[in-house]
């Protein structure tokens, strides 16, 4: 049996990328760059009024109590004219600084009167309410560097950078299997000892977050043969994961299953609470294979200690830091393992994290009560109100 340190750095010796692909920008978001993006010229293009006023002369506000406005200028258009002493020209947010002026006079603080401007202030430093061409990027500037993950934000800027296409990573493909005679499809009619397939919904939506849906999704019953058969049949995926018959009941056959198919053991078993029968390997075409136990909770814990991690390492992505908060109650340990437990965020005049309602591993509703998973570590028997932990959030921040 290894530790969770020890478990996770086992998993991450075999990550490994998935090759790259050129995307349309539209189609890119959370998909994770695999180029760096440099600026194909400065940014902003030209000196930019950064107001609706007038473009004029700094030192003309101190010589000149009203100036004759020469042209008016809109984003998307050029003045036509140099601005000489005495002069100004009504400018709009976005357009270019005309030629002889260094300021931008606000709207507001100035008064029409036909052809003429009347300053209401008579002071402005030189740049006042201008963009300099170059100050957000210039030419060939890294803006952003690779393994960056795609969001609204991004796909704004790539686009002002005139990115149609981008390069991505690729990504693996999926297979999952559902272990259980118990185990029915969403939909179907259920017996009163039957239960509905949740695993494979609540992982694939980890999954989603990073782009990733499931090419095969299969629930087999806890036979050997059929066991045997459906693995074969997604054993081609990047990633294979399994839910249930990893323990030690009589039903318990995936283990034996994974080495009659010459999966070879990385490990079987972890120092966790949920999730201790947890067995990794990886196949002889160097699949990955992570076999979890069936409980909800359980799945979901390992997804975001062990599965999230080897997923970033494969983009190339960093390592997501856990949250350090202090609690507001009292908890003793169950074992001797690191355990993990759902938690709620709170905000106590800081934030903080409290306990929730917790039927263990096989609660259905622990994650949708919850903000996350408190971290109570192995060697730590107590926990105390005020102490600060490790916290995990459902909601990944890249």
């Amino acid at each position: 049996m290894v530790s969770v340190k020890e478990a996770l750095e086992l998993i991450l010796l075999q990550s490994r990328s998935f090759g790259t692909e050129e995307i349309f920008l539209k189609d890119s978001f959370g998909r994770v760059l695999a180029e760096d993006i440099l600026a194909d010229r400065d940014y902003p293009p030209f000196n930019r009024s950064a107001m609706d006023g007038f473009a004029l002369r700094s030192a003309d506000l101190l010589k000149f109590d009203k100036l004759k406005i020469i042209e008016t200028v809109y984003a998307g258009s050029i003045a036509t004219k140099i601005i000489r002493k005495g002069e100004c020209i009504k400018i709009m947010t976005g357009a270019p600084v005309p030629a002889g002026a260094d300021v931008v006079l606000r709207k507001e603080d100035a008064t029409e009167t036909g052809e003429f401007m009347v300053p209401g202030i008579k002071e402005l430093k030189p740049g006042a309410n201008i963009s300099s061409q170059g100050e957000d990027a210039k030419k060939n500037d890294l803006v952003i560097s690779k393994s960056h993950m795609i969001d609204g934000g991004m796909m704004g800027t790539l686009a002002a950078l005139g990115k149609k296409q981008i390069n991505v990573f690729g990504l693996p493909q999926v297979g999952m299997i559902s272990t259980g005679d118990e185990i029915r499809q969403v939909g179907e009619a259920v017996l009163s000892y039957q239960i509905r397939d949740s695993n494979s919904y609540s992982l694939e939506g980890f999954f989603q977050l990073y782009g990733i849906r499931f090419k095969n999704k299969n629930i087999v019953s806890d036979r050997k043969e059929d066991l045997i058969n459906s693995f074969r049949k997604i054993q081609d995926n990047d990633i294979i994961i399994l839910t249930g018959g990893v323990s030690a009941g009589d039903a318990d056959f995936v283990p034996d299953v994974l080495t009659e198919l010459s999966v070879r053991k990385i490990f079987h078993k972890v120092k966790i609470k949920p999730g201790k029968p947890l067995w990794f390997g990886i196949t002889r075409d160097n699949k990955i294979v992570f076999a979890l136990p069936g409980n909800p909770f359980s799945v979901q814990t390992a997804f975001k200690i062990f599965i999230e991690p080897y997923l970033r390492a494969c983009f190339g992505l960093k390592t997501l830091q856990f949250g350090r908060l202090p609690i507001i109650f009292d908890r003793k340990k169950k074992t001797s393992f690191d355990e993990f437990f759902p938690v709620t965020l709170k905000t106590n005049n800081s934030l903080c994290l409290d306990k929730v309602a917790f039927n263990g591993s096989g609660d259905i509703t622990s994650t949708i009560a919850s903000s996350g998973l408190g971290w109570h570590p192995a060697e730590q028997e107590e926990l105390k109100e005020g102490d600060l932990i490790n916290f995990i959030s459902w909601k990944s921040f890249f």
